[in-house]
């Protein structure tokens, strides 16, 4: 028999957005705390490799916020974040930082407040709490208890000049009524921010939409000054579309981490992410540089970049189709969903030939690789070599088919 879960696709609620789209939507970083998480992940970067991601992040200015991590880990890991702090104020990087805990343990909490008094630079907690009754009967949780235990925290958080985004997790198959509850204590509890968090990655764009309409029309309206974000997962591969759904609803800051990283299936692509709301408006984002930042970002935290992989991928704005080639040699922006080619995204466009092509994947492969084009039969004879071959042809075997390279041995 399945868990009993709210379905928020089907929730009855606003039909028309309570806010107005966010253009300006800020990203919260989560690649050196719920990224680690992840099991993609097998070595931990050492500190000189964040120091670099930092450092590349501010200049591309790629991120606003970061969360650093879990304090309550250890001395070690309270270490590292609070090394990583005054590394970055001292560079002056322009980020905000938040480190995570368990809403209900006030140790979590203590270990926060420890690291910001250490630093003296940390802004920010969040504190999480499933608050769903599914939750509390199967871990033998009295759920009011610890909901007083999170409105306890939460001030506990504030008389130490931490500001604090409450984040109730599971919020995507929590029902209304219980949601609506956490979240006003929370906020009653002065809580600066509530992040909805589809910690299963179960959301539909629909869902998406529906719950940020309900919990702004039943929270925010309340309480006008409590900012709202979206920490989401993948699991179900619609994490961008959701992330996009979300600040057109008006959210104000999207969770993300580089390569993906995070547990089960990972969170929401950081890089494919930043594309996409630059491509929507909701972010000015320098894209040509992203292909760069990913493939550091696959070297620091050893997530290699797959080929095809969307928007990054050194094969993913590549055809080995006839008809496709003879668009490209004819305009660089068929075919692809960037307005001035691949370069936008710091790729070239890359033409193959296979038993699939056409004369035009011929001239096309040899243009973009500096080979003289062939006369039209020889140029026949390659293409009829690759239909026989029922795979693609390297460069070798063009200029070996050419004469240039010798004989092929055919």
């Amino acid at each position: 028999m399945g868990k009993e879960t709210y379905n928020w696709s089907n929730h009855r609620g606003p039909t028309e957005p309570v806010r107005p789209p966010n253009k300006s939507v800020e990203i919260d970083n989560e690649s050196l705390r719920d990224g680690m998480q992840g099991t993609q992940v097998s070595l931990h970067p050492d500190i000189e490799k964040v120091f670099r991601y930092l450092d590349e992040l501010s200049r591309l200015k790629y991120s606003e916020h970061l969360d650093l991590g879990f304090p309550a880990s250890g001395p070690e890991h309270r270490q590292r974040i609070t090394t990583l702090i005054d590394y970055s104020k001292g560079k002056n990087h322009g980020f905000t930082f938040s480190v995570a805990g368990r809403g209900a343990a006030v140790d979590d909490v203590a270990a926060a407040i420890d690291v910001s008094q250490k630093s003296g630079k940390l802004e920010e907690t969040d504190l999480f709490l499933d608050a769903s009754t599914l939750r509390a009967t199967e871990e033998g949780w009295n759920k009011d208890e610890m909901l007083v235990r999170v409105k306890k925290n939460i001030e506990f958080a504030k008389a130490h000049d931490l500001s604090v985004m409450f984040v109730p997790e599971r919020a995507s198959e929590t029902s209304p009524e219980e949601l609506f509850e956490a979240c006003t204590i929370a906020a009653d509890a002065g809580a600066d921010r509530i992040a909805i968090a589809d910690t299963n990655g179960v959301l539909t764009p629909m869902g998406t939409s529906n719950i940020f309409r309900s919990v702004f029309a039943e929270i925010g309206t309340k309480y006008p000054n409590i900012a709202f974000d979206f920490h989401e997962h993948d699991d179900l591969t619609m994490g961008i579309a959701n992330c996009v759904v979300a600040a057109n609803e008006g959210v104000d800051r999207l969770h993300a981490t580089s390569r993906a990283i995070g547990e089960r299936a990972g969170n929401v692509p950081l890089e494919q992410l930043l594309v996409v709301l630059n491509l929507n408006g909701f972010r000015q984002v320098d894209t040509p540089r992203i292909q760069e930042f990913a493939q550091m970002a696959a070297d620091i935290f050893s997530v290699p970049i797959r080929s095809h992989e969307p928007i990054i991928g050194p094969e993913s704005t590549a055809t080995a189709s006839g008809v496709h080639a003879s668009g490209y040699r004819k305009s660089r922006n068929i075919y692809t969903p960037f307005p001035t080619g691949p370069e936008y995204v710091g790729l070239k466009q890359k033409v193959s030939i296979g038993p699939l092509s056409g004369l035009s994947n011929v001239y096309a492969f040899c243009e973009q690789r500096g080979i003289e084009l062939p006369t039209e039969e020889k140029a026949r004879e390659i293409l009829d070599f690759a239909k026989g071959k029922w795979g693609l042809l390297s460069e070798t075997d063009v200029k070996n088919l050419l004469g240039r390279n010798g004989d092929l041995g055919l």
